[in-house]
């Protein structure tokens, strides 16, 4: 982890611009504070990309944090929003040439990001002088260059529940499958929908009604709650839940 910051820490100083790719449908949850004060007090200019918009069934703008500005939304898997997001970039530019950051959680799509503002013609280029090892400079345009880096999540934090929720550890490397399936479906309603199910007051009995339906069984016919829990974060983290 420490590693990872120290590389988080080199592309802040290296580029002239910053973004941070966030989940739609978690944009709180996917902010890492502190990576925006590093970025605030180095003086630059940090743009917030909101990317997988195409799960998410409401208009985000209006319940945006104000201070969350200048931000671009974005579909990388459906190539929406590429051409704002270049123009904002550009919109800061200085006028040489200039390194773009690429920060975030781990699997907000910071690489879907980058491929779709890349296109087809560039390739990255490694190891390149004066950079760290683990920091891939990619070639945009004659003029901009992506920095891509590991995903960080924020120094202390531990809540294996929002890993979960934004899909910054995959299903299979969760400790508490049940407990993080559990919060996702006391937070979000159409998750247990989803299924065919009606969300109760108890995040347990909905989670045992969800396996009833998706045949997730123990002997004697008992409700397999882990596996089911396994299954529901899996289909959240692929994006099949639409929120």
């Amino acid at each position: 982890m420490s590693n990872y910051w120290r590389l988080v820490n080199k592309v802040i100083d290296h580029a002239s611009i910053l973004l941070e790719v966030l989940d739609a449908r978690s944009v709180d949850e996917t902010r890492n504070k502190e990576i925006e004060n590093k970025v605030r007090k180095s003086g630059k200019t940090l743009i917030y990309v909101i990317n997988k918009c195409d799960l998410v069934n409401k208009d985000l703008s209006e319940t945006l944090p104000k201070d969350l500005k200048p931000c671009v939304f974005v579909s990388a898997k459906e190539r929406l929003g590429t051409k704002l997001l270049r123009q904002e970039i550009m919109k800061n530019a200085p006028k040489d040439k200039f390194s773009v950051g690429v920060l975030g959680y781990p699997n907000t799509g910071k690489s879907s990001i980058i491929n779709a503002l890349k296109g087809r013609s560039s390739a990255p280029t490694s190891p390149v002088s004066g950079y760290t090892k683990g920091i891939q400079l990619i070639k945009i345009t004659q003029r901009m260059y992506l920095l891509d880096t590991p995903g960080v999540f924020p120094y202390n934090e531990k809540d294996e529940a929002k890993h979960a929720l934004t899909a910054a550890k995959t299903f299979t490397n969760l400790k508490d499958p049940e407990g993080s399936a559990m919060e996702l479906i006391e937070r979000f309603p159409i998750v247990a929908k989803h299924y065919g199910v009606e969300p109760t007051d108890d995040p347990q009995e909905t989670l045992e009604k969800i396996a009833f339906k998706l045949k997730r069984l123990k002997k004697g016919g008992l409700a397999d709650t882990f596996s089911a829990s396994r299954m529901i974060l899996k289909d959240w983290q692929d994006g099949r839940v639409n929120k």
